[in-house]
């Protein structure tokens, strides 16, 4: 079950649609200077015009409640393998710079306004990447049987795909690009159905061997480059 929970929240957190809310933002007023540092225009438009917007976004797949079932299937694993702790931990950050962002608009005005957006925004990006990286690499370490090893290794592959292109889609976001982003979200998202859908059929392998750590999986995949 664990294994289960935990590949439907990597789908949820990878997969973004959103939806815009009839509840408008309130006029921002971002010019001005933070400290010694004046705001450019650009700056003050990446942030408040495209990460936020207008109005308030939501997400049709919520990603906080993707970090909930990660959440909910690392607790579950812990016990066989001790670095899902790390998992969890960015878990519970992720989560909650997701929640954050949405509301940055109203809890601050002013230039310092620019500087929560861009901390939160990029913050949740990193959190989200690092996460994954952790539950997913904590996940098949645990599912390390000789039979499941090929498809944990295209599972990997996979999802290393989609955080190279999240990287990207995040800046693009950012800088405003929001057509060739689509383009992206559709090629990402068929990746992480694949990787999701094919690690819910690993979990009848849980605990068959030992455990194997990250750094010993990272290690054996390089001899095996070699």
């Amino acid at each position: 079950m664990a294994v289960i929970l935990i590949a439907l929240g990597l789908i949820i957190t990878g997969i973004d649609k959103w939806y815009v809310l009839d509840i408008a933002y309130p006029a921002f007023h971002v010019a001005g200077a933070v400290g010694k540092h004046e705001l450019s225009p650009s700056i003050q438009l990446y942030t408040t015009g495209n990460i936020l917007g207008d109005h308030v976004k939501i997400d049709l797949l919520p990603d906080a409640l993707g970090c909930l079932l990660l959440l909910i299937g690392a607790l579950m694993l812990v016990k066989k393998n001790k670095e899902f702790i790390v998992g969890i931990v960015l878990t519970l950050i992720a989560m909650a710079l997701n929640i954050l962002l949405p509301f940055t608009g109203f809890i601050e005005q002013g230039p310092k306004l620019v500087i929560w957006i861009l901390v939160v925004y990029f913050g949740y990006a990193a959190a989200e990447l690092l996460m994954e990286y952790f539950i997913l690499y904590c996940t098949v370490g645990v599912t390390d049987d000789l039979a499941n090893r090929a498809t944990n290794t295209r599972i990997l592959f996979c999802w290393w795909i989609t955080a190279l292109a999240r990287v990207y889609m995040t800046f693009l976001t950012f800088v405003g690009h929001g057509g060739v982003n689509t383009v992206y979200k559709v090629i990402m998202s068929a990746f992480v159905l694949f990787y999701g859908i094919t690690l819910i059929f690993t979990k009848k392998y849980v605990g068959l061997r030992p455990v194997v750590s990250i750094r010993e999986r990272r290690h054996r995949d390089k001899k095996e480059k070699l």
